[in-house]
């Protein structure tokens, strides 16, 4: 084959999306302000009206609708005084307009997160390939509940109340998480100031996950945030892209070594982590759990 028989096929994955300085960015400080595809931008809108709709019936007819399930992780929670949301995992009731909205923002907002942690990995001089496996079914919302076991990337809609409804500062356990919302309310953490201070945010903002973190070796922040008290109370989408946990990680990738089982490697971090939008009692017990555990390790006797 002579030179000019050459042929260049198409880079791997999905197209740049991120400029190399939101790129530096996310990587730094573990979140960033987006501008959003349109049909995603759209998507997110019809979405919010159906998510208001569905917040103004009575209570009672939210938990037949979306029964709880999963502990937390699918279907309709209270959390007095502070918020309610429903988390849509899979289809419950296919034709209504709630999940039509919420299968095209899973879709669409899937795609979209996908190409950032591309870039990410571009940046960082790392292939692209294994993020495949790691949105394994993530691209459209489940038909039924069977696949939860593997496909963990869960939809979740708020409705904050005036003031109280708040979330205590945290970092999401995932790979990316996308929050939108158009009123005051989510906070990010600045880091590169002194003292460290909260930042408000409106509009769409990408948040780095533990997960993420974790692949690549804290190359990577974790994004800090959290939600303060909105007198008017306060609504938001949150998508919560997180690893299909079928098969191994090869950790090379992320240029670590050697190979882990995703399950037991996300699970990890899952459960190194407070549930912030349970119950204030079931919060507490979480945290007492987790020192308990701590202590036994630093003493030795575990």
């Amino acid at each position: 084959m002579s030179h000019g028989d050459i042929l260049y096929g198409p880079p791997s994955g999905p197209p740049p999306i991120l400029l190399p300085a939101e790129v530096h960015h996310i990587a730094r400080h573990g979140w960033l302000p987006v501008t959003l595809p349109e049909h995603l931008s759209h998507a997110l809108q019809r979405l919010q009206v159906a998510a208001c709709d569905f917040f103004s019936l009575e209570a009672e007819q939210k938990r037949l609708l979306y029964p709880l399930s999963r502990g937390t992780e699918c279907g309709f929670y209270e959390v007095p005084a502070e918020k309610q949301y429903v988390t849509i995992r899979h289809t419950i009731h296919d034709s209504s307009c709630l999940e039509t909205c919420a299968r095209e923002v899973s879709r669409d907002a899937t795609a979209f997160l996908h190409r950032i942690l591309c870039d990410i990995s571009r940046a960082g001089g790392y292939g692209l390939d294994a993020w495949n496996g790691m949105l394994d079914g993530s691209h459209e919302m489940p038909e039924d509940a069977k696949r939860l076991d593997d496909v963990t990337t869960q939809l979740r809609l708020f409705q904050y109340e005036p003031m109280t409804g708040i979330a205590t500062e945290h970092v999401d356990i995932g790979l990316l998480t996308l929050c939108v919302s158009d009123t005051p309310g989510l906070q990010v953490l600045d880091r590169f100031t002194t003292p460290h201070r909260w930042i408000d945010t409106i509009g769409p903002i990408v948040l780095v996950g533990d997960m993420t973190r974790a692949l690549f070796r804290s190359q990577v922040r974790a994004g800090m945030h959290r939600v303060a008290g909105n007198p008017d109370g306060r609504n938001s989408i949150v998508y919560a892209l997180r690893p299909c946990l079928k098969g191994m990680v090869d950790l090379a990738s992320w240029g670590g070594e050697g190979q882990v089982d995703t399950r037991d490697y996300f699970l990890k971090i899952k459960g190194s982590r407070h549930n912030i939008n349970a119950t204030h009692d079931i919060r507490e017990t979480q945290k007492s759990n987790q020192l308990r555990k701590c202590q036994v390790v630093l003493s030795g006797t575990g």
